[in-house]
């Protein structure tokens, strides 16, 4: 009976799918939608043929019926810091997005006869909990969500995900850009899929302030139309914020209580290098990165960042701030105090629903019109990715799992997340709407940045303090370091002796 329940229950989510409309779609991590709607009576609205599109087809996941057998699979996500929701939800809530979750695990468990478990570590980062686990040689945990830089600078601890049984990253409920884009010598120890909605939540973008922007003649579809023409700059970006600092309370000095052009953390200053175009390394075509770190291109890059991020008359980012008690707490605050600001980026968290003054979403800037694309990454260590660990008892139900898991989560999920939480109660536009479907259309990971060989990230970040270093001697001084530190990564992996 309750199998028969569950199965009409999928049956009315997969409908419910392709009605919702505008659900943020992008072309490797949303479902489509065809914003078709049935009349209040339960019958098809007569449209003419011109009106209506093809509904879009859904996939089959490719996998077969399988008996598990009352297998656990269990999730290790750290319980207070970067929480992964999209993997597990405890119970229903009246919340679409939890109850879909809450739905989509146990319609898993009761079609292939699993449990789906949750372990929550008191760890910040709980890769670290997994190099216990794989050194005592305990199978307790089959996933790890964590940040991509932790996984990624312990993978002899995880499998490469492209070695098991079942994963069939070529379908659109995986990322395969980022996919790609991290693997080394054709080796993927972490990943994103469908099933990850915090991590969507955490891509770094632009925010504007539109009263601010509409208070200095600064029209908000202006700027819209600059991202869609593909002229959004870093140099529009700065002209913009030249001219709103303001003094709010008269006191003669600029600190967290005044108005700035922009406002984030050092973090800011490598993804909008990222956003530019700078390229720590970049791989060969035998998937093996080289070092590009101090090339010409991204001296310029990262000149005309510093522009911005290094500027004291017009930027403020939580490691410059003074007397305050918590630099981090401030700068939430400040992300969502009305008139203190006129652009932020980070990520568009659920802390900006409190905020009074309207905003909208804008790209990364490029750094300048002959750039073909947008690109946008998400803290590389704290956004949440998925490894399976080499400790976990079965990899390969593991990795069956996890790709039921995607592909129910791209039907069922990733819809109803778009349309009812970062579409309807974050967005509050639809050209917002539009420019995060760019963004989660865009991301990149730079495998230089991600390993940070040394210090790569780090000295980019670091340089929006230390305005008297330049690319050129950082380079000079640590070249030697970051090759090294590289050549160790691949022969960890067996790529180099």
């Amino acid at each position: 009976m309750l199998k028969k329940k569950l199965e009409g229950m999928l049956c009315c989510l997969l409908l419910l799918s392709l009605l919702l409309n505008g659900c943020g779609n992008a072309a490797q991590d949303s479902a489509p939608a065809d914003g078709s709607a049935a009349d209040s009576a339960g019958e098809a609205a007569a449209v003419t043929e011109e009106e209506t599109e093809p509904a879009p087809e859904t996939l089959a996941s490719g996998l077969p019926e399988t008996d598990l057998d009352g297998f656990v699979l269990t999730l290790l996500r750290s319980r207070s810091y970067f929480i992964e929701q999209g993997v597990y939800t405890e119970e229903l809530t009246g919340d679409p997005v939890p109850d879909a979750i809450y739905e989509r695990n146990l319609l898993l468990e009761e079609t292939y006869n699993c449990d789906i478990e949750l372990l929550p570590s008191e760890s910040q980062h709980p890769s670290t909990d997994v190099a216990q686990y794989v050194m005592s040689g305990d199978d307790t945990v089959d996933v790890l969500l964590d940040g991509g830089q932790f996984i990624a600078n312990s993978s002899k601890n995880y499998h490469n995900l492209k070695e098991l049984s079942y994963f069939d990253f070529e379908k659109p409920w995986w990322n395969q850009e980022f996919n790609d884009g991290i693997t080394i010598g054709g080796k993927l120890y972490f990943t994103l899929g469908a099933y990850m909605t915090t991590a969507r939540q955490n891509i770094y973008h632009v925010l504007f302030n539109k009263n601010i922007a509409t208070d200095h003649g600064i029209d908000p579809q202006e700027l819209y139309g600059l991202v869609r023409d593909g002229k959004w700059t870093l140099d529009e970006m700065i002209a913009y914020a030249k001219v709103v600092k303001t003094d709010l309370n008269g006191d003669g000095v600029y600190d967290t209580n005044d108005r700035w052009g922009l406002i984030g953390e050092n973090y800011v200053t490598w993804t909008m290098a990222l956003g530019a175009g700078f390229r720590c390394a970049e791989k060969d075509d035998k998937d093996i990165p080289v070092i590009t770190f101090g090339s010409e291109q991204n001296v310029n890059i990262l000149e005309k960042v510093m522009e911005l991020a290094g500027n004291r008359e017009t930027t403020i980012f939580a490691q410059r701030m003074t007397g305050v008690d918590d630099v981090w707490s401030t700068l939430s605050k400040m992300r969502t105090t009305s008139g203190c600001w006129l652009f932020s980026i980070g990520s568009l968290g659920g802390g900006m629903r409190e905020m009074e003054d309207d905003y909208g979403v804008l790209p990364s800037p490029k750094y300048d019109e002959t750039q073909s694309r947008y690109y946008h990454d998400a803290s590389l260590g704290n956004s949440p990715t998925t490894g399976v660990p080499i400790s976990a008892s079965d990899p390969d139900t593991v990795a069956f799992l996890l790709e039921a898991m995607s592909y129910y989560s791209y039907y069922n999920v990733l819809p109803i997340f778009y349309d009812n939480y970062l579409n309807t109660k974050l967005a509050r536009d639809e050209e917002s709407v539009e420019m995060l479907q760019l963004i989660h259309d865009s991301i990149y990971y730079d495998l230089g940045a991600l390993y940070n060989w040394g210090d790569m990230r780090m000295i980019i970040e670091n340089m929006a303090n230390d305005t008297t270093s330049t690319l050129a001697s950082q380079y000079a001084s640590k070249s030697k370091v970051m090759q090294k530190m590289m050549d160790r990564t691949l022969k960890d992996m067996g790529l180099a002796d």
